[in-house]
């Protein structure tokens, strides 16, 4: 079978089937800016086509990417940079290719940061000096922080932290985000939104595996945007795609048993891949008392409490997830880090709680508390379940379900009370679940989606990222995490696993917990 890619150029080319790699995006792509690669699903395809100084191995180690090597001073303060000699920006229409130096970060850092871009990954740089970032020669490339901060590395494995080349950004203006232009495995090919996206192998990628042979393997990679799961579903099994992410869809009844596992029919087609995942689901709860001059119930955190008492989440995980995953019973800071408290009594399953605290609130049942849940139409059926089990507790619960791009937007502009959303691990440190929470971070331009403050946390926060010892900041991120809990500043569902059912053909696809999507070192061969 041979595949027909577009071209964007006029250039076109025909693939081998067997080269390319094939998966849908459901919730769909809302841009291929690292900048803006604030979404999970953006973050697959942007990480195909750019990278950073530093990256992130299987087991959450930070390694060496366009910088070879680093140093760190002994203040923890200064961190210099030595550059590969060998790494280019993709050729691109006009563009010449070129390799990428020093200066290309001190834009990129400085484009990221600048206020008219408004990148919502602009706060990952708040504790860099002024004129923090400077270019020693071609190849040497500093960065100054205001105080010692030990997860900074973690965080430059971030994709904000990617290298652009400033003529692309000139050239294409806020039309970048259609037409990218990076260093990694994968260039750009073709993107018709919410239909297809294609990327092309890049032959001038400079990693190559042990054998000392060029990366990637494939040829391609072919995304597309279809919203009907069963229809991707059926597809998958007929071979048309390599990879079906996730169990949100009802084909999981199909492929899995009651207690998780792979059903005797598919065992010998298919391959279930369970990590552990760095990710916790939850709900988000606004805590601005007015929004657009509608009253915000919320602000009780009475009603916050009776919330995170009606769900049963050991039910939720059960059922929903055929227990791949973990009922959110410890706080916000998932299973898998130092810091993970294993129970907190607030999150204890109770109606009769939930029921009394809403009494108190002055809710009834002549007069109940009715309130919208807004999520995507991947999480339909867990909002379907929060919606019935707090129903039971006696608070009518509207579900509202939004394009995924339009849900992260509203949420990033305090525009819903009520919302489901999922925070994962951008790097190694309970500091990026923290982060969430800190008052300088409130949305728009940080993650702190719930305008959560408080100054106790708020100290605890800036104390922990100028500490290095490991227990020490264990202690202040199990305190943060509680003050979180009590303050009831969301109601946590579950910890993640990350699943995935590949073809047998499939090989080489690395598992991490952060569940970044790497596809430098697959290979697809027919299986026996």
């Amino acid at each position: 079978m041979v595949l027909h890619l577009f071209s964007c150029g006029s250039h076109e080319k025909h693939f081998d089937d067997a080269d390319v790699f094939r998966y849908n995006e459901a919730a769909g792509i809302t841009s291929l800016d690292p900048a803006f690669s604030r979404t999970f699903e953006n973050l697959w395809a942007v990480n195909q086509l750019f990278e950073g100084l530093v990256q992130l191995d299987s087991d959450m180690n930070i390694q060496p990417a366009i910088a070879e090597s680093w140093t760190i001073s002994d203040d923890g303060k200064l961190y210099t940079f030595k550059l590969r000699k060998d790494v280019f920006f993709h050729d691109r229409d006009d563009l010449t290719k070129r390799k990428v130096i020093a200066d290309d970060f001190k834009y990129s850092f400085e484009r990221l940061i600048d206020e008219s871009l408004a990148s919502p990954g602009s706060w990952v740089f708040s504790n860099v000096a002024e004129n923090g970032f400077r270019v020693v020669d071609e190849r040497i490339f500093e960065i100054e922080l205001t105080e010692p901060f030990p997860p900074f590395l973690g965080i430059l494995s971030m994709k904000y932290c990617s290298v652009v080349p400033k003529e692309a950004i000139e050239k294409y203006g806020e039309d970048f985000r259609s037409n990218p232009v990076g260093t990694g495995p994968f260039m750009f090919k073709f993107w018709e939104e919410n239909q297809l996206l294609t990327m092309v192998k890049n032959p001038d990628y400079y990693e190559k595996d042990n054998s000392g042979e060029p990366l990637p393997y494939l040829e391609a990679v072919s995304i597309t945007f279809k919203k009907d799961q069963n229809s991707v579903f059926l597809d998958f099994l007929k071979g048309s795609y390599d990879m079906l992410q996730g169990i949100e869809g009802s084909y999981k009844e199909e492929l899995l048993t009651e207690s998780g596992k792979l059903r005797e029919a598919y065992v010998k087609s298919i391959e279930l891949d369970q990590t552990p995942w760095l990710k916790t689901d939850y709900l988000g709860f606004l805590l601005d008392s007015v929004v657009d001059g509608v009253a915000n119930p919320l602000i009780d955190i009475r009603v916050r409490q009776a919330i995170n008492h009606a769900i049963d989440r050991k039910q939720m995980t059960r059922v929903l997830l055929r227990n791949l995953g973990f009922p959110a019973m410890g706080g916000f800071i998932p299973e898998g880090f130092p810091s993970h408290t294993d129970y907190f009594p607030c999150y204890e399953f109770s109606s009769s709680k939930a029921i009394s605290l809403l009494k108190e609130a002055g809710y009834t049942s002549t007069d109940p508390l009715r309130i919208t849940l807004s999520t995507t139409a991947a999480y339909t059926d867990l909002a379907e379940f929060v919606q019935f089990q707090l129903n039971l507790a006696g608070i009518q619960v509207d579900v509202s379900v939004l394009e995924s791009g339009n849900l992260n937007e509203m949420v990033a502009q305090s525009n819903l009370f009520f919302f489901k959303k999922s925070w994962l691990a951008d790097y190694p440190d309970e500091e990026n679940f923290m982060a969430l929470f800190y008052s300088s971070n409130f949305c728009p331009n940080g993650p702190n989606y719930t305008h959560f403050k408080n100054d106790k946390f708020d100290k605890l926060y800036e104390e922990s990222i100028l500490i290095n010892d490991p227990e020490i900041r264990r202690a202040k991120f199990q305190e943060m995490d509680s003050i979180v809990a009590y303050g009831q500043a969301v109601a946590p569902l579950f910890y993640g696993q990350a699943v995935k059912f590949l073809q047998k053909s499939i090989h080489g696809l690395p598992s991490s917990p952060v569940n970044m999507l790497d596809l430098r070192r697959v290979s697809k061969r027919e299986a026996n």
